[in-house]
């Protein structure tokens, strides 16, 4: 006879275990349904996935509960939501991935833009209203922490010069000759000067340690703290193309620089006899190698070049980067700009011998993220190359660039145009919405520190432009542009009309508009340029192809045009520059025009079109004084910048096929060149070339007093500028008026808008105070910068950190995630809310998702595909919950783990009843 299977129930029953889900003998049954069938599961047809598409841009609802089919009865609310939930997403990645279709038109592209923006919103709206049983959703993400990305760095101590040699044994070239200097070293209000003469080493070798080694024993000889060191720069593998391929080759040899660490409490400059430099922006690269305008094969990159104008035996020519590629002689440095900057149209000096560069960028300067497809930033550096910061405008779309201007103290105002929302400004009459595409003009004024003083935007109902600036004695700033419609306050005249306008702050700090005043002709007009004389305002202008000069009288208040001087056709020309000098008017440009109306020829039209310029008396009436000089060859020869300084004049572009004393280097040169007007006379000029034999200048800037020997060393001019300001709005892109949400559980959501004047302390503070003081909010030091941290105060609280308002968003700026910050807990292996309530999933679907680019589209696909698996992951570990534990499990889930020897006691017994009966 044979014997029955073991009852496992029946044993587990007699040591207080659940017999409910021990196996049976009769085989094994069916599972029982505890989930309905998610939508995932069957992959949609071409056809149904082209439907819900086609519905979608047709303005039906991303997400609809009563769409969610559930094939179980009973089946919890939560499926159906998380169901509605996927099917949004799912939609949404079609609208994306639509973008990436080909032959796409302009509507087409609107028509997917506006779907995917209603999407976005509608899943929000969404996320934020539907209320689970059994979790809890977030758009953002889930933390038990955040740190802001924002960082606010601490006053630093060292400063790291550019590599000088490669060899610690070996003399350093660049120390050769007649290198002396003076280090000031300011403590306790007392300075201290320190001659150094590299003569005073008499025969030792100039070794990098041996020259450290000799300051080190002045300043140490002077009681000074301050010391140099050595700053080794470990050498990286170089990747090359070869061939078509890329070849990685080995690291070469380590490089070394100077590093100076500044003393307890000291100050610290460096000086020593100088000379004139000129400071180049360009372009360089090849934008399109294969010919084809189709395709997008171009690599090129900005770069900054100073240059040496005049050698004498205290500043000896630079050797720095010879035999550096492109080397010309002269050159002091030639610097590769970050990536993200796409132009530079202006550049400028100040008196403490910083150099200010205005550039479009479309990345993040100096790690700053940027809210729309392109911003302006402001980026000022030392006389040795060295970025001391980066200021961007914060434009909620696009900004561009067109104007920099710095006063006599220290403040600096860059101008151009934009469009979207720019928070903090002070509005005119403009195109401000969301969904304009027509510019604005703007204005922004900085500090000496490079905090933002103010903001103007000022526009017409179409599009209009600020490209001219200029500093009035009495602070007022001057602001030249143009316009397609009329401006506020002013007439219009016709096709693109230039216009002049005037702000002043008052007692109180509030900017006042002194005047708007339109000029030109009916045709199509621009300003290229702006300068103040005292009382009056010289404009330069090309109206319908002519170069005209206008003088407008200030003494009333308003401007009253004074004199007008047509400087004749410029035969496809442009006007590059005007600046005012020693009592006369300067304007430089490109003609191919061989008598224009400025005066006495010094140097004739050499063919083509050719660099000019003219000095002209500043009443603009003519003269017995006035002249003009060509600069050019044969082929076409053109002008972009142009800078004056103490009575030299510059002008840097593009060279043709040949220049006086100047042989062609690459396919495309630039130039610049020192040009005295009276005689015609080159003075001074370099032809130079770049990647791929092609350079393309766009600003130019000049320092009279701005290359020395300490060039030579990779020290900057004056004292080292180390630190920056602390203020939120000058470290990120973040505007005053931008906002973010704060919300403790169910409670009340409280909004902290960014001031002007916040700090990451004071914002800290406002995010406690939003929080009512449930958030903690600590500043920590990380890598020598100040970083921001926040997480709950209490396990029982739950912090949610969501966007502001559309385009007034501040966290993406700040670095702040979106979502909540919770504190965990684990509980039979599982990491759970401390609050014991359910399960929070967070999405991390950005609120800012667009499809701007095809950048922003792969990101946008990629995010929302993170999302779609999130909402997966909550469904299994939704169904793990409902699925009924069976046999050994149950039991364990009910009263604890079986002890192992009854598991293996029974195992025993069973396997004695399967050999018994033959395993039936």
């Amino acid at each position: 006879m044979a014997l029955a299977p073991l009852n496992t129930s029946y044993v587990l029953g007699l040591y207080g275990l659940d017999p409910s889900s021990a196996a049976t003998t009769g085989g094994t049954a069916a599972p029982k349904r505890v989930a309905p069938t998610a939508p995932w599961s069957k992959t949609p047809t071409p056809q149904e996935a082209s439907a819900n598409l086609k519905a979608a841009l047709a303005g039906r609802k991303f997400v609809d509960e009563d769409a969610a089919q559930l094939d179980l009865k009973g089946a919890s609310g939560d499926y159906r939501k998380l169901f509605a939930l996927y099917q949004g997403l799912s939609t949404l990645s079609d609208v994306a991935t639509r973008m990436e279709s080909k032959g796409l038109s302009g509507v087409d592209k609107a028509q997917i833009n506006r779907a995917f923006v209603r999407g976005m919103a509608e899943l929000s709206a969404y996320i934020d209203k539907s209320q689970f049983e059994q979790l809890r959703l977030a758009q953002g993400e889930a933390a038990t922490s955040v740190k802001a990305g924002l960082t606010a760095p601490k006053a630093k101590t060292e400063y790291i010069t550019k590599p000088i040699t490669d060899s610690t044994s070996e003399p350093v070239a660049a120390l050769e000759g007649q290198v002396s200097f003076t280090i000031a070293v300011k403590r306790l209000n007392v300075t201290h000067y320190v001659a150094i003469d590299l003569a005073g080493m008499g025969g030792a070798p100039r070794t990098i340690g041996n020259v450290i080694n000799y300051i080190n024993d002045q300043l140490a000889a002077e009681g000074l703290e301050t010391r140099v060191l050595t700053h080794r720069i470990p050498a990286q593998p170089r990747k090359v193309q070869v061939n078509g391929k890329e070849i990685t080759l080995p690291p070469g040899a380590d490089q070394w620089a100077l590093k100076v660490k500044m003393g307890t409490s000291e100050a610290v400059r460096f000086d020593a006899p100088r000379t004139g430099a000129v400071y180049v922006a360009q372009s360089v690269g090849n934008p399109d190698p294969d010919g084809k305008a189709s395709t997008n094969d171009g690599v090129t990159q900005r770069e900054l070049l100073k240059f040496q104008t005049a050698v004498t035996p205290s500043t000896p020519a630079p050797l720095q980067g010879e035999g550096e590629a492109n080397w010309v002689e002269g050159r002091i440095f030639a610097q590769t700009l970050a990536p993200e900057i796409k132009t530079v149209r202006s550049q400028a000096v100040a008196a403490d011998g910083s150099v200010y560069m205005l550039a479009d960028v479309t990345g993040k300067p100096a790690g700053q993220v940027i809210k729309g497809e392109q911003d302006t930033a402001l980026l000022k550096y030392d006389s040795a190359g060295k970025l001391i910061y980066a200021r961007t405008l914060g434009a909620a779309d696009s900004a561009t660039g067109l104007a920099l201007a710095v006063s006599s103290d220290g403040k600096v105002a860059v101008a151009g145009s934009v469009t979207g929302v720019l928070g903090g400004a002070t509005d005119g009459v403009m195109n401000s919405g969301p969904a304009s595409t027509a510019s604005d003009s703007f204005v922004t004024v900085f500090d000496d520190k490079g905090d933002e003083l103010w903001t103007q935007r000022r526009g017409a109902r179409l599009e209009d432009e600020a490209s001219q600036l200029a500093f009035g004695a009495d602070g007022t700033v001057y602001v030249a542009g143009r316009t397609r419609s009329a401006m506020p306050g002013a007439a219009a005249i016709g096709g693109w009309d230039s216009y002049v306008e005037a702000f002043k702050p008052d007692t109180a700090g509030k900017v006042q508009t002194l005047f708007t005043q339109t000029f030109g002709t009916a045709a199509s007009d621009r300003p290229a340029g702006l300068v103040v004389d005292g009382n009056a305002l010289v404009t330069a202008s090309v109206e319908d192809g002519r170069g005209v000069l206008r003088r407008f009288d200030l003494t009333s208040g308003t401007p009253v045009l004074a004199a007008t001087r047509d400087l004749g056709d410029l035969m496809g020309g442009d006007i590059a520059g005007l600046a005012l000098d020693a009592g006369t008017v300067v304007v430089a440009g490109t003609t191919a025009n061989t008598a224009l109306a400025a005066g006495g020829v010094t140097h004739a039209h050499a063919g083509g079109t050719d660099a000019f310029a003219a000095r002209l008396s500043a009443s603009l009436a003519p003269a017995a004084g006035d002249r003009i000089a060509y600069y050019g060859g044969a082929g076409d020869d053109r002008a972009v910048s142009l800078a004056v300084g103490n009575g030299q004049v510059f002008i840097g572009g593009s060279a043709g096929t040949d220049l006086p004393g100047e042989a062609a280097m690459g396919v495309k040169d630039g130039f610049v060149a020192r040009l005295d007007i009276a005689t015609g006379a080159v003075g001074w000029s370099q032809r130079f070339t770049g990647k791929d034999g092609r350079a393309t200048p766009t600003a130019i800037a000049v320092d009279p007093n701005g290359a020395s020997v300490l060039d030579r060393l990779g020290l900057p001019q004056g004292e080292l500028q180390l630190g920056d300001s602390d203020k939120v709005t000058s470290l990120s892109s973040v505007r005053p008026g931008d906002q973010f949400t704060v919300q403790v559980g169910a409670g009340r959501t409280s909004t902290v808008t960014i001031e002007g004047k916040d700090t990451l302390d004071t914002l800290a503070q406002k995010i406690r105070r939003a929080s009512g003081f449930q958030a903690k909010v600590t500043l920590t030091t990380v890598n020598g910068a100040r970083q921001m941290k926040i997480e709950p105060i209490n396990p029982r609280f739950v912090i949610e950190i969501g966007p502001g308002k559309t385009d007034k968003d501040a966290l993406a700026m700040l670095g702040i995630p979106e979502g909540v910050v919770r504190t965990t807990i684990t509980q039979d292996g599982q990491i759970l809310p401390g609050d014991r309530k359910p399960k929070i999933y967070g999405l991390g679907l950005p609120s800012d998702l667009n499809l701007s680019n095809p950048e922003q589209v792969r990101h946008a696909m990629a995010e929302i595909g993170s999302a779609m698996g999130i909402v997966r992951s909550a469904y299994k570990d939704l169904v793990a919950a409902a699925t009924p534990k069976t046999g050994l499990a149950a039991a364990q889930a009910s009263a604890g783990p079986a002890p192992a020897y009854l598991t293996n006691q029974i195992a025993n017994y069973q396997a004695a009843l399967n050999r018994l009966t033959g395993g039936g």
